[in-house]
């Protein structure tokens, strides 16, 4: 199994993790389980989108090494015409395919670094959003206690009006 058909069948079951909490989260009224799957979709997305430039990126190195080689079959052609012309042609040729290939390594690592860039900015969105949303979820919690404590004064202030109003029968 390739690398893209791997990351297709894990991003496929990603997205449907994600899209399982997210429905799960809107289902049951908890938002932070809704995020975590919105999340995990996006993360899906990133890994595929990623995975997809990889794929891209080898079949335009594959399209240039096809291109070098038909460079170097057609000077192997101009050689048999003319022994003296193809020495000329053959150093052309050789500097032409030295320069292609340079050229054809300079832009693959420049791909590859922009795609790592890329990922790495993708990485940091995804776990500034995942951060953003923990740090939601324990504001939530603390509000949530905060009422709950609230709450709980008022239940016993309600209990100690009643009591007073409605003092025991002696």
């Amino acid at each position: 199994m390739s690398e893209l058909e791997h990351n297709r069948g894990s991003g496929i079951v990603d997205k449907i993790v994600g899209k399982v909490k997210e429905t799960a989260g809107s289902v049951f009224g908890n938002e932070d389980l809704k995020q975590e799957g919105q999340l995990h979709q996006q993360r899906a997305e990133a890994a595929a989108d990623a995975a997809a430039a990889n794929a891209a990126a080898s079949q335009r190195e594959a399209e240039a090494d096809v291109v070098a080689q038909q460079q170097e079959f057609a000077a192997e052609s101009q050689r048999l015409a003319a022994e003296e012309a193809a020495e000329r042609d053959a150093e052309r040729v050789e500097r032409e395919r030295v320069a292609a290939e340079t050229k054809v390594e300079v832009e693959a690592r420049e791909k590859e670094s922009a795609l790592q860039h890329q990922e790495a900015v993708q990485e940091r969105v995804i776990d500034d959003a995942e951060a953003e949303a923990l740090r939601q979820r324990q504001a939530s919690e603390a509000e949530a206690a905060a009422i709950e404590r609230e709450a709980a004064r008022a239940r016993q202030a309600a209990e100690q009006l009643d009591a007073a109003a409605n003092p025991p029968s002696a």
